[in-house]
């Protein structure tokens, strides 16, 4: 998946516990380690923004500068010590992963294994003092990384901090470096967001013809492959064939016209979190600060609603419905969430086998979807301000988005990888648009994209868009999975309860 892994050109001994490492012709001598400090290394979020571009994954090429800046951290002044402890943790990686990037969990084990390493070394020196007293060497003696509770060696389970990682992203975000200016943003080609025709399959919501079991599987192995391609390259892709009645989706946005239409006085008895419903439900006002929560606030409105049957059992029936639009809104609104999700439960044996697994390998995690549906309406912006978004730049949450857009001008701006540059998300009639999101990222071990993107609505029209959050049952772990590749699993089994979601008061 990545470049071959660089190698300093230097002699290989094996340690003692057998594993081969690098080392130095010249050693650095005892003395020349006198007089050390122990100080204490970042996040792997955080190292990660640093050298891999914002992209997400570090690629080997950069692991050793990486590793060097993070043993600096950590209190290894010397330059060579820090070389001949970096080359041998590049080494040791490089043989057991096949020089596959890594992603926050490889980087956090090998960030433990540095600093235990690191502090071995220190603690040989003539005189060794830990910054910040006790704390800081109880903190030296269970691993390392700022921010864990303990450190993560080759040997250990993955950890997952839903907090730390919320942490991370909104830092990652203020360096992507988003232009506020559509006119800085060219129209995305199809090798920056393909199409998939899943018509082949006979995914229509409304049913049809069942394809014979031979048909069937070619279809289905031959959709996944595309769907692989666009997930680990891309993170996003049109889908057509979709079936959902164009009649139906209209009734949708007219919901969210007619929502955003009453008063501010009426939306705001609906307000999200204000103790009336349950969180992370009802409207969010124009620049509100929340999902995704940035320092300036989102150029648009919202009302969300959510179904998450499971411990918290937060029904259709517990949500802000407006009297005020009566019976009517309700029905285009759960007409097509249904229609939607019944699309996103027919699109997962196609990224199951992209994954490596078989069809039916979502089955027991999606008995009881949990979903969340965001109508937006954004107002028309002549211009915005820098750092100004109809939505800010963030990543999605769920295991993946369904987005219907209605728009006069392409206001979506999405970051391409394979280009590396923003592009906005061209007008695709008859087609949805659909992105990998963080948990199926997880899910994918890292090679899977989850996607960075946001919003300009910038001219003379506004804008309405229907955000299909789609997930697992709540409290349902899901694991790595086996035929995903990426090397070790780098995550634990992660619920949506225990995620970034919860985090963010979704």
């Amino acid at each position: 998946q990545g470049s071959e892994c660089p190698r300093p050109h230097l002699p290989t001994r094996h340690d003692r516990t057998g594993a081969r490492v690098q080392v130095r012709e010249h050693a650095p001598t005892r003395a020349s380690r006198a007089s050390v400090r122990m100080g204490r290394m970042r996040s792997a979020e955080e190292y990660l923004a640093e050298f891999a571009g914002g992209g997400g994954l570090l690629e080997p090429s950069k692991l050793l500068d990486c590793l060097e800046a993070a043993l600096r951290d950590f209190g290894v002044g010397d330059d060579g010590q820090r070389r001949f402890l970096a080359g041998g943790l590049l080494e040791e990686y490089s043989l057991r992963s096949d020089s596959a990037p890594l992603g926050a969990g490889a980087l956090h084990r090998l960030l433990g294994a540095a600093s235990r390493r690191a502090a071995a070394a220190l603690a040989e020196a003539s005189e060794v003092v830990v910054a910040g007293g006790a704390e800081a060497a109880a903190a030296v003696d269970e691993g390392g990384a700022r921010g864990s509770k303990r450190g993560v060696d080759a040997d250990e389970e993955p950890r997952f901090d839903a907090e730390e990682k919320e942490r991370a992203l909104q830092a990652q975000a203020a360096a992507w470096a988003a232009p506020s200016s559509s006119s800085d943003v060219p129209l995305a080609s199809e090798d920056d967001i393909p199409t998939l025709d899943f018509a082949a399959l006979c995914l229509e919501v409304g049913g049809g013809a069942a394809p014979s079991a031979g048909s069937g599987q070619a279809a289905l192995r031959g959709l996944a492959g595309e769907l692989r391609e666009a997930c680990r390259g891309v993170g996003f892709h049109f889908v057509t064939g979709h079936g959902i009645p164009e009649a139906l989706i209209e009734r949708a946005v007219q919901a969210a016209d007619a929502f955003a239409a009453l008063s501010i006085d009426v939306k705001n008895k609906y307000l999200m979190d204000a103790g009336t419903y349950p969180g992370g439900t009802g409207f969010l006002p124009v620049h509100n600060k929340k999902l995704p929560k940035r320092p300036k606030g989102n150029v648009c409105q919202a009302f969300i609603v959510k179904r998450e049957l499971g411990p918290r059992n937060i029904s259709l029936d517990d949500m802000p419905w407006p009297a005020e639009l009566g019976q009517d809104f309700r029905k285009a609104v759960e007409e097509y969430a249904a229609a939607v999700e019944a699309l996103s439960s027919r699109m997962l044996p196609a990224y199951a086998v992209a994954l490596g697994e078989d069809a039916d390998y979502f089955g027991a995690a999606f008995k009881s979807p949990l979903w969340r549906l965001r109508m937006s309406k954004y107002p028309a912006v002549p211009r915005y301000e820098e750092g100004q978004y109809g939505i800010a730049p963030h990543v999605d949450t769920s295991f993946f988005t369904v987005l219907h857009r209605t728009e006069k001008q392409p206001g979506l701006v999405v970051w391409s990888a394979r280009t590396q540059r923003w592009v906005r998300a061209p007008a695709k009639s008859g087609a949805v648009l659909v992105n990998t999101g963080e948990i199926l990222r997880q899910v994918s071990n890292d090679t899977f994209l989850s996607t960075r993107h946001y919003v300009l609505n910038e001219g003379a029209n506004e804008r309405v868009s229907l955000a299909f959050f789609f997930n697992a049952t709540a409290d349902f772990k899901l694991a790595v999975a086996p035929g995903a590749g990426g090397g070790d699993a780098k995550y634990p089994p992660t619920s949506y309860l225990d995620g970034q979601g919860v985090v963010q008061g979704e």
